[in-house]
């Protein structure tokens, strides 16, 4: 949807739904939104995030912590992703802090992820089931757009990513770029397809179950099979940059189309490159 389209009920529902699971219809938080309809207006009460990794490739979304009632720091994003001007309602969990395996609370933390994880997706088919547009109305317009090009195959790209819907969207653009592709979504998966088809490319999100995406770097890079592959790393969270300096190249969410196969070329050349 445009900015322009989202009125005062869409914020409502969602903001509803959202407490709802989070919460519990009982417990749900009142929040006083303004009754206009202007994008403006409603926005108001988000805070705007400005992504621009790459100069002239700005991306924004528009966040509103609501928590839930394991974790306080779970947020309702309005957000651009991957088509310029195209907002969807989804869930940032939020829980991205850097906890190692040594960490004496580290079971604990992890519970806490996985019951984020699934909060987060019963709240998205949520939104979904009361027409509200999520990462699924994005799938469907970037498939829409995407017919066949014609051109030659450019080699095989991995996609790892839990976010079936964003995954297939960037699918859909690699095919229409003369790519084949493959795609799962937790990082044990991905360590496995890498080995069987050793690809050219791993486009691997950072925060995903089973393995995360440092753990599926650390282990393509001990595989001679898979040492050499490039990964071009994604996530909305703050990366350090010592983990960005282990993967091949870098891609804050959101990005736009444009960016993504700006760092895809990036990660090729210096594949290709005489060493």
């Amino acid at each position: 949807m445009r900015l322009s389209a989202l009125t005062a009920d869409m914020v409502q529902k969602a903001i509803a739904i959202y407490q709802d699971l989070a919460y519990g219809p009982r417990a749900r938080r009142p929040l006083d939104l303004p009754a206009a309809g202007a994008a403006d207006a409603l926005l108001g009460m988000f805070h705007k995030e400005h992504v621009e990794t790459i100069p002239g490739h700005p991306f924004h979304r528009y966040s509103l912590r609501l928590g839930n009632r394991n974790y306080p720091f779970m947020k309702l994003l309005v957000q651009e992703h991957l088509i310029g001007g195209e907002f969807f309602f989804a869930v940032d969990t939020h829980d991205q802090m850097d906890i190692k395996p040594d960490y004496p609370d580290y079971e604990q933390w992890m519970a806490v992820r996985r019951f984020n994880r699934d909060l987060k997706r019963q709240i998205e088919s949520g939104f979904q089931a009361a027409g509200l547009d999520t990462c699924a109305v994005l799938r469907d317009l970037v498939i829409a757009k995407c017919g066949n090009a014609g051109t030659p195959c450019r080699g095989l790209v991995l996609i790892v990513d839990d976010e079936e819907d964003l995954a297939a969207a960037v699918e859909a653009l690699l095919k229409r770029a003369g790519f084949r592709t493959y795609k799962v979504h937790d990082g044990k998966a991905g360590v496995e397809a890498a080995l069987e088809l050793r690809p050219d490319l791993v486009l691997l999100d950072y925060e995903m179950p089973e393995l995360d995406g440092m753990q599926v770097i650390e282990r393509l890079r001990a595989d001679p099979a898979t040492a050499d592959v490039p990964v071009l790393l994604s996530s909305a969270a703050r990366v350090s940059m010592t983990d960005i300096k282990r993967a091949s190249g870098f891609l804050a969410k959101p990005f736009s189309e444009a960016l993504l196969f700006e760092m895809i070329e990036r990660v090729l050349r210096t594949k290709e490159a005489p060493k």
